[in-house]
């Protein structure tokens, strides 16, 4: 512990603190002295007492109504907190009964000493209430505030809650509204979004069992917490700073402690400069303390943590915390820290108090941090909640960077990139309920408020962001912040104007697009000088490093980043070989692709691929993925089929970013090895997908050529994919496609899929899907309008008719899952299908609907089932591709002009491991599938008639996951099938029941 600390103090230079130590007129904040009684009747889970208020209006405005916050009303059915959570598939609230939802009342209100009758003003919300003034309180009065109370927290948590005789009381007493520049800030509470509080004193006299362990806001300044009792360190005495408040504390502490009925004792806590007080209960607590300079620190853990948290670490990793939090922004406001764990996961930051669900290191200095940036620099934390939550969780992110070398920039900023490429990122400024949803505030305000701090970081270098917080936290601290106060500072410190920079990262979500223009390289003295333009081609402004690479050197400038088009000069000592924008990836340039240039007319320049590719040997199962580079995977491929026999090729396939010019060339030869046929062809197949320079929110784009195995022709596909809600809702799907497959060799064709006949077809789709709640629901349709056509020479060798054929195909299907039971180790699902394909004749065989899987243009881009012999469709493999009608019994190749079709899974889970590579999952399942198929003309083995057909049986699913590749293995055993001689691996009158079998690498539905 000692190590780390000494690491971390070493770790940033001290600055001076700032000449100027308070803000800068005008600025006033209200005056509030809380005096508090409060007697906790366990077996109701009630907290009940008497508070008594004064408040000093300092504002300039003369005060008509005075409001409470009644927090623990968020927490019942029908408040806003519990429609919204609703809304969004989490009913915490709207369901709990009486006594498990949580309240908060007042009762018997008196202001200057007169009754006053209160008035809720988000009704049927409750967590505001307001009064209309006895009479005005104009700039430098004062007022007294009295009333009776209760308060009881819910059973299930949410920042506050109770667990048996377990209390984590983070929101209980009617609080004073903040009262600022732009009024009374009433605002009911939601899922997204804080608090906002008045500065002020607390003195809290508390009458609990006497076996409570409490830890809270402020000093005990008389009475006993449980602490002695509880200590696992008793050689380390309590450290209670009791005289820390001097006669003040003594004040508070006069009688408060005395009078405790039998079995109960009576505590007082004091604090001061503080916007809030909080505290949790528990007799079962373990106490263990310690010190970080004249800060006392306290942690509270519960039985069976002594491994995570006891033996001081939790103990070190606060301090750890404070150390660093001290380096960065200034010392510690506050004489003491307790750290407890409380009832519910994750964490929650108090004045002088955090809750927290474990004792990890990042989770202890987000949460202490919040002392500083939110307790300490007071914002509202939900009309600006990046000043709360982006501000700390970046100071979290650097102080990872210090002591683990860990930084946290690329992940942040990636997650942000993503968002706004997928049109789903929103401001870090917007009021907190006013984000599409929950997950979305937490995005904006989190990830993308913390990405604003990065890249003010990266505009203004390391040691002026230090001194920019350094000097923020001097002249601020316990006083309200916001945006113009915290700009005023940046821009002082670094003597900058930073108001666009403000307004694009805060206020927009605008892309940042950099790019090399026209370069020049001219010869200066013994060096060069390189002139470079820099392109803006996005919205988002920044200023940017260029780099050049010489050479024997290396050399950097920095372009300002606002106009379209601007010059820098850079100078080396030796010959310019290339130019890079933003060399260390810290613009946030959505596009890297075109932030190189070579430099030169050489001819290895034009041979070797454009800068910044980087080449490797394909694994397969994983794709490389770089942020600022091309990635390429060259890999050797071999299959077989009866025509071509062993067929050899090279793939090569690109990316970027996971998202782009997700590329693909394939160059193959039959060689007609391991076959009598020895057909000799050299084939290929080009995919350009995504293109940096057509990109689109949501949208994929497509286009493929190719010549493979007797087919040749291309498709060009649209797919535009949009949900309202990244975790959440539906997801809405549009699609399009014109596709051409034409037939040059019918050696290739397994009769059972193709007639030897060109196609020309235009498709559109549509669809919808929820999977986020516990209904897993989706339905899509696709309808497809084309020509076939004959090609003069070739059919009349194979019986063709030469004419052109006009069809249409339809296919609609809808599917549904639903676990079950409390561990969800159950699962049931469903299908529906009906397809059909209709013409002026019978419909060719490659368009027509098939009854047990895909059709053989789904198949077509598989090299393992798309010819005849191939290594997946011989026979005894008993490979099914999933699709069509699903009639998971019978012969893939069975088709028909028209089907309805029906599927009924029950699954059980054995195994759930979702780390695991080898097997993630593991479940059996019985199974029925039925349908009704209609048929025109002859379309397998010479039966005329297909009509009604059903399957059923038991099967197993493993799902395994390699490199980045999820695999799902599915092998089902059809038992039963109601027409044996249509079976996939049976002969003509094998029996209805008999052991049949049949494998997929994908879920039946």
């Amino acid at each position: 512990m000692l190590t780390a600390l000494a690491v971390l103090a070493l770790a940033l230079p001290r600055p001076a603190a700032s000449d100027t130590v308070a803000p800068r007129a005008p600025y006033w904040q209200q005056r509030v002295a809380y005096d508090i009684t409060a007697a906790l009747d366990e077996s109701a889970g009630v907290l009940s007492g008497a508070e008594r208020i004064v408040y000093v209006n300092r504002s300039p405005d003369t005060l008509t109504t005075f409001s409470l916050h009644l927090y623990l009303n968020a927490f019942r059915p029908g408040s806003r907190w519990a429609d919204a959570d609703s809304v969004e598939g989490r009913r915490r609230f709207n369901d709990l009964k009486d006594p498990d939802f949580a309240f908060n009342h007042v009762r018997d209100v008196r202001i200057m000493g007169r009754a006053v009758q209160p008035a809720y003003p988000f009704a049927p919300d409750s967590t505001i209430v307001r009064f209309t003034l006895p009479r005005a309180l104009p700039p430098g009065d004062s007022m007294v505030v009295e009333m009776g109370w209760d308060a009881r927290p819910s059973t299930t948590p949410r920042r506050q809650g109770r667990q048996g005789r377990r209390f984590d009381f983070a929101q209980w007493y009617p609080k004073v509204v903040v009262y600022d520049r732009y009024g009374w800030a009433e605002h009911p509470v939601y899922p997204g979004g804080e608090f906002y509080g008045e500065f002020g004193t607390f003195r809290v006299q508390l009458d609990v069992a006497d076996d409570q362990v409490v830890g809270a806001t402020g000093v005990v300044v008389c009475g006993d917490p449980g602490w002695e009792r509880a200590n696992r360190q008793p050689a380390r005495a309590v450290e209670y700073q009791r005289d820390f408040y001097g006669a003040r504390g003594t004040a508070a502490a006069e009688g408060g402690c005395d009078g405790a009925a039998a079995g109960r004792k009576r505590m007082v806590w004091y604090a001061e400069d503080v916007h809030h007080f909080a505290m949790s209960l528990n007799p079962q607590y373990r106490y263990e303390g310690g010190r970080f300079h004249d800060v006392a620190v306290h942690v509270l853990y519960q039985p069976g943590d002594t491994a995570s948290w006891g033996n001081g670490v939790a103990v070190a990793r606060t301090e750890t915390a404070l150390a660093w939090l001290d380096r960065l922004y200034g010392t510690f406001a506050w004489p003491q820290i307790t750290n407890v764990h409380r009832i519910e996961g994750g964490g929650t930051e108090f004045p002088m108090m955090v809750h927290d669900g474990s004792a990890d290191q990042g989770l202890i200095v987000h949460e202490v941090g919040h002392n500083y940036t939110m307790g300490i620099l007071a914002n509202n934390e939900w009309k600006e909640g990046w000043l709360d939550e982006g501000f700390t969780s970046f100071s979290t992110s650097w102080f990872w960077e210090t002591a683990a070398h860990r930084d946290g920039y690329p992940e942040t900023e990636r997650q942000n990139l993503d968002l706004e490429l997928q049109g789903y990122a929103e401001p870090a400024s917007v009021v907190s309920e006013m984000y599409r949803d929950f997950v979305s505030y937490n995005l904006a305000i989190y990830s993308r408020g913390e990405l604003f701090f990065h890249e003010l970081r990266h505009l203004v270098g390391d040691d002026v962001m230090h001194r920019i917080l350094r000097t923020f936290y001097d002249r601020w601290k316990l006083k309200h912040v916001d945006e113009a106060a915290f700009r005023d500072v940046a821009e002082e410190v670094s003597g900058r104007g930073l108001t666009t920079f403000f307004a694009g990262w805060l206020h927009t979500v605008a892309l940042v697009d950099y790019a090399v223009g026209r370069t020049r390289v001219m010869r200066s003295g013994a060096g060069f000088t390189t002139r470079v333009e820099v392109v803006r081609k996005g919205e988002g402004r920044i200023p940017v490093d260029v780099a050049i690479i010489a050479a024997h050197d290396t050399a950097l400038a920095r372009a300002e980043g606002a106009a379209e088009r601007e010059w820098v000069e850079i100078a080396t000592q030796s010959e310019p070989r290339e130019v890079i924008v933003d060399p260390a990836v810290r613009a946030h340039d959505w596009n890297m692709l075109n932030n190189r240039k070579r430099l030169g007319r050489s001819l290895v320049r034009l041979l070797l691929p454009p800068p910044g590719t980087e080449l490797y040997l394909d694994p397969f199962f994983a794709k490389r993925e770089r942020r600022d580079r091309l990635t390429v995977g060259v890999a050797p491929v071999v299959w077989y089929n009866d025509a071509g026999g062993a067929t050899l090729g090279v793939r090569a396939r690109d990316d970027y970013l996971g998202l782009f010019e997700q590329n693909q060339t394939l160059v193959t030869y039959g060689t007609g090895w391991g076959t009598d046929e020895d057909v000799k062809k050299a084939d290929f197949f080009v995919r350009v997908k995504n293109p940096v320079w057509l990109r689109l929110p949501n949208l994929a784009e497509t286009l493929d050529a190719f010549r493979q195995e007797g087919r040749y022709g291309g498709r060009l596909a649209l797919d535009w994919a949009r949900q309202s809600h990244i975790a959440f809702g539906p997801t809405h799907r549009v699609s399009a496609a014109i596709q051409w497959v034409a037939i040059d060799d019918a050696r290739y064709l397994d009769p059972g899929y193709y007639e030897p006949v060109g196609t020309v077809e235009a498709t559109l789709g549509s669809g919808v899907e929820d999977r986020a709640g516990s209904w897993q629901l989706a339905a899509h349709t696709t309808i497809t309008g084309g020509v076939a056509y004959a090609k003069p020479g070739l059919l009349s060798a194979t019986g063709g008719s030469g004419a052109d054929e006009i069809y249409g195909r339809v296919a609609v299907d809808a599917t549904a899952r639903r676990a079950l039971g409390r561990q969800q180790r159950w699962n049931v699902g469903a299908r529906l299908f009906a397809g059909a394909t209709l013409g002026n004749d019978a419909p060719v065989k490659q368009r027509q609907t098939y009854l047990a899987g895909a059709d053989p243009y789904e198949q077509l881009a598989n090299p393992f089932l798309r010819s005849r012999g191939a290594l997946l469709v011989r026979k005894d493999v008993n490979y099914t591709m999933p699709g069509g009608a699903g009639l998971r019994g019978y012969d893939p190749r069975l088709s028909t002009i028209g089907v309805v079709a029906g599927t009924a899974e029950l699954e059980r889970v054995l195994r759930s491991a979702p780390r695991a590579t080898l097997f993630s999952r593991v479940a059996v399942a019985a199974f029925g599938d039925a349908g009704h198929a209609i048929s025109d003309g002859t379309i397998l083995r010479d039966i005329p008639k297909v009509g009604f057909l059903a399957d059923a049986g038991v099967g197993l699913r493993a799902e395994h996951r390699i490199g980045d590749t999820r695999i799902i293995t599915r092998v089902d055993f059809p038992l039963y099938v109601s027409r044996p001689e249509l079976a996939q691996d049976t002969h003509p009158g094998t029996d209805r029941v008999g052991f049949r079998w049949q494998f997929s690498f994908g879920a039946a539905f």
